[in-house]
């Protein structure tokens, strides 16, 4: 009998070390976690991707609607291209296959845009919180913009970059666009299978 006492005992006490081992390890796991630094937002400032934004705002729908100024989301959206690669024809996927590989290399990575599009219509640079806040009604909605950061290729004469246009209810695009440097000026170029499709619904991505 005296034995079987000492048994349960010896089995509580294991389960109860157990336990605080458990603990333990879970809280130095969240302490490690809570401690660990977060990726820095980094300032936006290649001055060719501010060239290639400025020639393809003036042609979205946010800016043609945009009353007064355009709203400029400030954060880049990482947006993927795998939907887009599939589509092209062989001889655009090879053209633009360093473009698309620096895109893909650099989406992800969090970037704040900077006051340096050379457009005529006034524009607000908005952060991703005031954007989750305008309402969706077209009789009141507020028409913005947003980019991603723009791929470039080693000689930065070719360029990939997505955009998204809102402007309320049904009202919207998004795209990507590639485009080439000729003369030392960028033009868009229409490839084969280019992805464009305009929206059924305003999309508002969780990770904005």
């Amino acid at each position: 009998m005296r034995t079987s006492h000492l048994q349960v005992f010896k089995c509580h006490s294991l389960t109860v070390s157990l336990c605080l081992t458990v603990l333990l390890l879970s809280f130095a796991t969240a302490l490690a976690t809570a401690q660990k630094p977060t990726a820095a937002v980094q300032r936006y400032d290649d001055a060719d991707a501010y060239e290639v934004y400025s020639l393809l705002l003036p042609n979205e729908e946010s800016y043609t609607f945009a009353k007064d100024a355009l709203m400029i989301q400030e954060n880049t959206v990482a947006e993927d291209m795998y939907p887009v690669g599939p589509c092209l024809k062989s001889e655009d996927a090879k053209r633009f296959k360093a473009a698309i590989a620096d895109y893909n290399r650099i989406y992800k990575t969090k970037w704040l845009l900077q006051r340096k599009f050379q457009i005529t219509k006034p524009y607000r640079i908005v952060n991703a919180k005031v954007i989750s806040t305008l309402p969706d009604q077209p009789q009141s909605a507020v028409s913005y913009v947003s980019m991603s950061p723009v791929g470039f290729n080693r000689e930065k004469t070719q360029a990939v970059v997505f955009m998204e246009s809102s402007c309320g209810g049904l009202c919207g695009s998004w795209q990507f666009h590639f485009l080439a440097k000729v003369h030392g000026e960028w033009n868009e170029v229409r490839v084969a299978a280019r992805l464009s499709r305009r929206s059924a619904v305003n999309r508002h991505r969780n990770q904005r």
